[in-house]
């Protein structure tokens, strides 16, 4: 039996990382306005845009000090076996996040995952310490999120690859909305409960790697249905 190509999408912030990143960066070097920030995005009054310039803006960082920073931030400890697991067999994996590409591009960089994509908001040094973010899928937003990663799967769908998301937050409901199959924990799970959409509950991505391998084995991975 042919087993259908998987294309995988993973979240970053509290997913691939074990922390929310941004939110900890935010929490280290910015004044307490990134916190109204995030609450009024929380409560949809804004949108991630906007709440990542108030929080930007808000920042003083140097480069030395995002560099120490991502250095004292983990990833999921799995998510290496997954990433090459998947590289091995020819899923593609990728990494989707509405946060800024800096702490990710070095994080991954630090655990030798470099050669993942990253689709993400963009974060510029303006001087030494200041900084600024950039949208370079705004264009695509579904005017919630800077970076909407239902575009990104909806892009994807070829009607062959099965399309699998795994996430754990508010930032991923456009993503889970759009996949065939959804790994979900935390606030992922309370929105895809509410909201009707069928998930697989994980902690880690040691969790996701064995019923991958399951899915495999029992040749039960889900087909899309054609467009």
């Amino acid at each position: 039996m042919n087993q259908p190509k998987l294309n995988i999408f993973c979240d970053f912030d509290g997913t691939v990382a074990v922390n929310d990143v941004g939110n900890e960066l935010f929490r280290a070097f910015a004044t307490e306005e990134w916190i109204a920030a995030v609450q009024e995005w929380k409560e949809g009054k804004i949108s991630s845009r906007e709440c990542l310039e108030r929080e930007c803006a808000a920042t003083t960082i140097s480069g030395k000090d995002l560099k120490r920073f991502c250095d004292r931030n983990p990833i999921d400890a799995a998510f290496t076996e997954f990433a090459n697991y998947c590289r091995r067999r020819g899923y593609p994996v990728q990494i989707l996040s509405d946060g800024l590409d800096l702490y990710i591009t070095e994080i991954l960089k630090r655990e030798h995952l470099q050669w993942l994509p990253v689709y993400s908001n963009k974060m510029v040094f303006v001087n030494s310490v200041h900084i600024r973010p950039e949208f370079p899928y705004w264009e695509h937003t579904c005017g919630f999120c800077a970076n909407c990663k239902g575009y990104h799967l909806r892009k994807a769908r070829d009607g062959e690859s099965v399309l699998v998301y795994v996430g754990d937050g508010l930032s991923d409901r456009c993503g889970v909305k759009e996949a065939d199959i959804i790994f979900a924990k935390d606030e992922l799970i309370d929105y895809c409960r509410q909201n009707g959409y069928d998930y697989i509950v994980y902690k880690n991505f040691a969790d996701v790697l064995r019923i991958l391998k399951k899915f495999e084995k029992e040749g039960a991975v889900p087909v899309p249905e054609p467009n």
